[in-house]
């Protein structure tokens, strides 16, 4: 199982431009132009829901629901400010977080 803080953690020091979350596939963590894939299992659609929960505000996840995209600003652990843009895709959360 993954944690939204660990993979924040990855990506903030790692100093990657994005993490992809999405159904049906594993973490992926583009740095510098090229993708890569975090070796696990892929994300279901309760892990989806659990990352966005995590990070996401009541408001924030109603916008989600009742427009299908919602973006915000997300500090994480008062050190880096992400921009966190998630939409449905079908009936699951992707998640793209830079």
């Amino acid at each position: 199982m993954y944690s939204m803080d660990d993979l924040l953690h990855l990506v903030n020091s790692d100093g990657a431009d994005e993490l992809r979350l999405h159904v049906g596939t594993p973490p992926v963590i583009v740095l510098g132009g090229e993708h890569h894939t975090i070796e696990g299992p892929p994300i279901t659609t309760e892990d989806a829901e659990q990352f966005l929960q995590s990070i996401a505000s009541t408001r924030h996840r109603r916008e989600l629901r009742e427009r299908g995209v919602v973006q915000f600003i997300y500090r994480f652990r008062r050190i880096t400010d992400f921009v966190v843009c998630a939409r449905m895709e079908s009936e699951n959360v992707g998640i793209d977080i830079h």
